[in-house]
C-alpha cells in the first residue's frame, strides 16, 4: 500500500513539473510579438520596450511606429519619453557614467491676438533639432500627449500654436526625451481657461 501511495505521489510530481514546464513555455511564447493595445499606458509600454533592448536603433516588436525610440504614442499617459540605447537587452558593464543633467529648457505660453490664442514658444539647447513632445490635460482627466514640435537644428528653438479644450481649464507640459546625456526633462507650462 505504501509503495502505491509513493508511485502516486511520484506521478502526481512529475506531472505537476510537466504543466509547469509547459506553463513557462507558454508564457515566454506570450512575451514575444506585443501591440501598442496590449499596454494600459505609453509607460508601461516604454518600460517593456527599452527593457527588451528598444531603441531609435531597433524597433522591438514593432512598436516605435516612426523610429524616434518612443513605444506607442497613440497610447494614454501616465507617459515616459525615456530611450533605449536600442542594443541588445542587459548589455552593460565597463566605467560607470557620469550622472546626467537635465536638458536647458525654457518654455512660456503666451496669448496672442484679440481671440487670445495661446502659442507655445521656447528653447532647448541641449536637444537642437530634436523632437519635444506637448502634453494636455483638461476637464479632469491626466496629462495626455497632445502634439509633437521640433527644436531648430542651429538655435534650438521652437513654436507651436496650442488649443484650449471645450471652457474648462486646460493646463500644458513640454518635455524632451531621455538622450545619451541629458534626463528626461519637463517643463510645466500653465493652465489656462477660454476668454
Amino acid at each position: 500500500m505504501r509503495l502505491i501511495a509513493r508511485l502516486t505521489a511520484l506521478l502526481l510530481a512529475l506531472s505537476g513539473t510537466t504543466f509547469l514546464a509547459l506553463g513557462a513555455t507558454a508564457g515566454a511564447a506570450q512575451a514575444k510579438d506585443m501591440n501598442c493595445d496590449d499596454f494600459g499606458s505609453q509607460s508601461s509600454a516604454q518600460s517593456y520596450f527599452n527593457n527588451n533592448g528598444g531603441g531609435p536603433n531597433n524597433n522591438v516588436d514593432g512598436l516605435d511606429s516612426d523610429g524616434d525610440g518612443i513605444a506607442c504614442e497613440s497610447n494614454p499617459c501616465p507617459c515616459n519619453y525615456s530611450t533605449g540605447g536600442g542594443g541588445t537587452p542587459g548589455g552593460g558593464g565597463g566605467a560607470h557614467p557620469q550622472p546626467k543633467k537635465r536638458h536647458a529648457l525654457t518654455a512660456t505660453v503666451n496669448r496672442m491676438g484679440p481671440a487670445r490664442k495661446l502659442v507655445l514658444n521656447g528653447k532647448v539647447t541641449t536637444f537642437k533639432g530634436g523632437s519635444l513632445q506637448v502634453l494636455r490635460k483638461a476637464a479632469g482627466q491626466g496629462f495626455k500627449a497632445y502634439k509633437k514640435t521640433r527644436a531648430s537644428s542651429s538655435t534650438g528653438a521652437f513654436s507651436r500654436p496650442l488649443a484650449y479644450v471645450g471652457s474648462s481649464k486646460t493646463c500644458f507640459k513640454v518635455v524632451a526625451p531621455e538622450t545619451k546625456d541629458y534626463l528626461r526633462t519637463e517643463k510645466f507650462l500653465g493652465c489656462f481657461v477660454r476668454p
